[in-house]
């Protein structure tokens, strides 16, 4: 959790300093223009109301952030890290070449896991070919998720490529929603690939 709270933090720091500075141009303007406060008065005090409102906006929103993030995590059956607040969240599952199986095939595969799955809430399959799956996601709290899945395979291997990103563009902070779903995204895909892998053994 300190570790989630930690990365909140420095992802905020630059609106915090926005909403600082924000805040100390404002009080400066009110100190100097309507009191007749002198410049080398109204710097301190302008200085300090915007580090209080920076604190504020970054303690407040962090807090909340983390809370949410840590009841997203809980529900998932997930331990809530610092990874979580990247956007995208990008997951990889990696194998050995599954013989007789083309792209197509293990993306069909995926797809048929991932739509049956009683824990993700499969709003929409947006696009499916070979090799591509997008889908649209009901997150938690009633948030939506797009999420992307790439699967390649050849002689040498097979990958599949997960990327989970907010529908809300504005969403920088998506208390975990993201990471948690392409956390469980990743299992299932990992989960078709190696059914794969057994059914093209036999």
């Amino acid at each position: 959790m300190l570790g989630y709270c930690l990365a909140v933090v420095r992802r905020l720091a630059l609106p915090a300093l926005a909403i600082g500075a924000v805040l100390a141009a404002a009080m400066t303007a009110l100190l100097v223009l309507g009191d007749g406060t002198p410049w080398s008065g109204a710097a301190p005090q302008a200085l300090a109301a915007g580090a209080v409102g920076a604190f504020a906006f970054t303690a407040a929103l962090t807090a909340t952030t983390a809370v949410s993030a840590a009841r997203t995590a809980r529900r998932y059956g997930l331990a809530l890290g610092p990874e979580a607040v990247a956007l995208p969240s990008v997951r990889e599952v990696r194998m050995p070449a599954i013989e007789g199986r083309t792209a197509f095939q293990l993306t069909d595969s995926v797809r048929h896991v991932v739509e049956k799955d009683p824990v993700l809430r499969v709003d929409e399959v947006t696009a499916f070919g070979h090799g591509s799956l997008d889908l649209t996601l009901r997150g938690p709290s009633a948030s939506t998720v797009l999420v992307r899945v790439r699967v390649t395979t050849g002689p040498k291997g097979t990958a599949a490529v997960v990327e989970a990103r907010p529908a809300a563009t504005y969403k920088q902070l998506d208390a975990a929603a993201c990471w948690s779903v392409a956390r469980v995204v990743e299992e299932r895909v990992a989960r078709a690939l190696r059914a794969e892998a057994e059914a093209g053994a036999l």
